[in-house]
């Protein structure tokens, strides 16, 4: 693996909650195959999420990630694929947390080359994630900065990182991880709608109705023919 990545060859790994799947995660997926250009992206629903907890049932977060991040047009529904190795895990085994680490172990026994996505918000938590700092070295990380702070944020939080000898940058937007040279950090901008699954929660759980423009319609229609989050204490 080589410290620059050759993004043309790279799989991107697009995790979460998706506690619901809105429409800022499937603009910054899109936004993947054009910056920074990988191959493809693989989304993956966690299973168990050791530092947060899930509020819908494992099989309504499939149906919601199929219904999601499934694209019509033939190039991207090759480009773009859902993994749920992680949500059939925490089926069998459901006290069991997911660890990211875990999970790019597992991918790396396919021969992929990888990078992990990343908000510029989780950027700061990643040092509290399981097997920190070793899991800097499976993979190259991709961060997404939204505007008009985003990119700034994540920026100073690497710059933070430098000064703890953790990483070193080599070239703009890029920082190599000293541990072993390596993999990389890239700081990108995307253009991905500003919403979260949090606020879409309160708002069906008090209103009924999500905030305007954050769900794919198919999503919309699903969480209120099932009821989801309707009577739930959030």
């Amino acid at each position: 693996m080589n410290a620059l990545p050759h993004w043309k060859n790279t799989t991107a790994i697009f995790g979460g909650r998706f506690d619901p799947p809105h429409l800022g995660h499937r603009e910054a997926v899109l936004g993947l195959l054009e910056s920074p250009g990988v191959e493809n992206v693989l989304v993956i629903p966690t299973g168990s999420p050791p530092h947060k907890k899930t509020f819908l049932s494992i099989q309504d977060r499939a149906e919601l990630c199929r219904l999601n991040f499934t694209f019509a047009e033939p190039l991207l529904a090759q480009r773009i694929q859902l993994d749920f190795q992680e949500l059939d895990r925490a089926s069998s085994f459901p006290q069991t947390p997911s660890y990211s680490f875990d999970t790019l172990k597992r991918l790396q026994a396919k021969k992929l080359n990888l990078a992990f996505v990343l908000g510029s918000d989780q950027l700061t938590y990643l040092p509290k994630w399981h097997r920190f700092p070793e899991i800097l070295d499976l993979c190259h990380w991709i961060v997404l900065g939204r505007k008009p702070h985003g990119l700034a944020k994540a920026r100073q939080t690497l710059q933070d990182w430098q000064e703890q000898a953790l990483i070193k940058e080599i070239a703009p937007h890029y920082w190599v991880n000293l541990r072993s040279a390596k993999t990389c950090f890239h700081l990108t901008s995307t253009q991905a709608t500003q919403c979260s699954s949090t606020e879409i929660r309160h708002f069906l759980s008090q209103k009924g109705a999500p905030p305007p423009h954050t769900l794919l319609s198919e999503v919309d229609t699903y969480l209120k023919k099932h009821a989801l989050y309707s009577s739930m204490y959030l």
